[in-house]
């Protein structure tokens, strides 16, 4: 025999529905949680961490800057030293063996000095990048850009040769980015600096790679300045001036 199924008295399922119809409403009345997002304080606190750190960065990249500047002219000083050395009468086998050796040394430490310098670029411009997301977040981006000393395209004479050339720069705090145009020849990048009024640009070939330095004084829309190669070309020359005048701004 057969026990009939047992059945949910009635009163119990008003009771569960009840219940149910409570913990909804209590579900619906709690507050949406929303993300937390750093006070205007905290903001404005890491801001003035950045900018303390960038001040540091600085001073730790005019002393890398240093480095890599006398690490140049030692491979300068080897190259004269060779060049005296080719034009003399009396040169030997072992002198030539003892100044190549010389120069290899002495290039191989402005190569480690150039790394270290771009390291501290790198590290200057991730700085740059951050204190400007923070002036974002902080209301300080509200104002427009104002314009700088080096950003621009400037029309270049470069001399003793005579070129003409289009240098199109860009200012990111001490960091400068850029592009040229040799008229009818060769175009790259530019990676440098720009510190008190003084202009240091690294030349990056878009075939050769990094080939020369220039250096030069910014004023009233107008460049002065000096350049060097980096390595020895046969029958071209390997310092000169150049002047530049903005043609355009931002």
């Amino acid at each position: 025999m057969t026990r009939p199924a047992r059945t949910i008295p009635g009163w119990t399922v008003l009771l569960l529905l009840l219940l149910s119809l409570a913990a909804g409403a209590q579900e619906a009345a709690a507050p949406a949680q929303t993300p937390a997002t750093p006070s205007a304080a905290a903001v404005q606190t890491e801001l003035r961490l950045e900018r303390r750190l960038l001040s540091l960065d600085l001073v730790s990249y005019n002393e890398v800057r240093e480095r890599e500047r006398r690490a140049m002219l030692r491979v300068t000083d080897v190259l004269g030293r060779l060049d005296q050395a080719m034009a003399s009468d009396s040169m030997s086998l072992g002198a030539l063996e003892s100044l190549r050796d010389e120069l290899a040394v002495a290039r191989e430490a402005a190569h480690t000095a150039e790394l270290r310098l771009h390291g501290q670029l790198d590290k200057l411009e991730e700085r740059l990048r951050r204190i400007a997301l923070l002036e974002g977040d902080s209301g300080g981006g509200a104002a427009p850009p104002r314009s700088d000393a080096v950003t621009g395209r400037w029309r270049v004479t470069i001399l003793p040769q005579g070129f003409a050339a289009t240098y199109n720069l860009r200012l990111n705090g001490t960091v400068v980015t850029g592009s040229y145009q040799v008229d009818g020849g060769t175009s790259g990048s530019f990676r440098g600096s720009f510190v008190n009024g003084g202009l240091r640009l690294e030349r990056i070939d878009s075939r050769g790679g990094f080939d020369s330095t220039w250096e030069g004084t910014v004023g009233n829309n107008r460049i002065d300045g000096t350049w060097n190669t980096n390595e020895l070309v046969t029958g071209q020359p390997n310092r000169g001036n150049w002047t530049a005048v903005r043609e355009s701004g931002r």
